[in-house]
């Protein structure tokens, strides 16, 4: 008796509170050229997890994993990681569509190259049709840069895969025991920089980042919403947590005096509404600051 293969790729769908954009979600999916997939529905609780329920009953070839709360970015799509059978594995959302071939392209890319740890595609605005990703650059200098390539062009002029060092978390393909073994997203970001710094954590690594142009996503462009306090928490707490992991260290005193000493000043001076998030996030990162530099240490001596 032959033992069973299992599914060469696992899709993983991120879902909170948008049932009808996961419906179109899953339709890409289920057109995808690639025919030996997996694919979860990875939902944190929200107040349409019933519809999100309905919705994956709809399509019987869809697992779904209902968690019993929100456990964030990092949290859902850290569960789907666990759950995958497959030998590769793609990260996606919920308001994202896959283009039919998409799957296909960033597997038979990395079956070719060894090197490379995580691909992606080109992210595409779904409503105007412009470049809403194509890879991007980040230095954790004393002022953080972050550039996102692309944005609001109307065509990609790079035909051929290429190196970048920034992939969105929602739009990554890798090897599943190679994405296991780099550890996932970290759970205690929950959302926001969790992307950056797994990519930092590959490059530190010696792997490869690639953009693969012939694969495709569209993107459903969110509404202008402003952000509430758990995101300014999480944004200002990742921030410091990402210099204290992987900055240079050599830059930490320049960075924690611009983001720490004189934000702090000139938010209690002249913005206190944004103060009580800020200063959380802050707390949180530097008491933590003894574990993060001890990581450090570790994965030094691990190299």
């Amino acid at each position: 008796m032959r033992p069973s293969v299992g599914p060469k790729i696992t899709i993983v769908v991120l879902s909170y509170n948008r049932p009808d954009l996961l419906r179109h979600a899953l339709v890409s999916i289920a057109a995808q050229t690639e025919p030996n997939c997996e694919v979860i529905v990875v939902d944190n609780a929200s107040p349409c997890s019933a519809k999100v329920r309905d919705v994956v009953s709809g399509f019987p070839e869809v697992c779904l994993i209902a968690n019993a709360e929100n456990l964030g970015f990092t949290g859902g799509m850290n569960r789907g990681i666990r759950a995958a059978a497959g030998t590769y594995i793609y990260l996606t959302e919920d308001d994202i569509e896959l283009d039919a071939n998409c799957v296909a392209a960033l597997i038979a890319y990395l079956d070719q190259h060894e090197e490379a740890v995580l691909a992606g595609p080109v992210m595409w605005n779904r409503g105007t049709g412009t470049v809403r990703c194509a890879g991007g650059s980040f230095r954790l200098g004393t002022i953080y840069q972050m550039q996102v390539t692309g944005v609001g062009q109307s065509h990609i002029a790079e035909a051929s895969p290429y190196r970048t060092m920034y992939l969105p978390g929602a739009a990554i393909a890798a090897r599943t025991d190679v994405l296991r073994r780099l550890g996932g997203f970290r759970s205690d970001f929950f959302m926001y920089g969790e992307d950056v710094e797994l990519c930092a954590r590959t490059l530190e690594r010696g792997g490869s980042v690639v953009i693969v142009p012939g694969a495709r996503v569209y993107h459903h462009e969110p509404q202008n919403v402003p952000d509430s306090f758990r995101v300014r928490f999480h944004k200002q707490k990742n921030l410091v947590a990402l210099y204290l992991l992987h900055a240079p260290m050599r830059v930490l005193p320049g960075f924690l005096a611009r983001y720490v000493v004189m934000d702090g000043i000139r938010r209690f001076a002249r913005d206190w509404s944004s103060l009580p998030a800020w200063t959380l996030g802050v707390s949180v990162a530097l008491i933590r600051a003894p574990q993060f530099l001890a990581e450090r240490v570790r994965r030094t001596c691990a190299t």
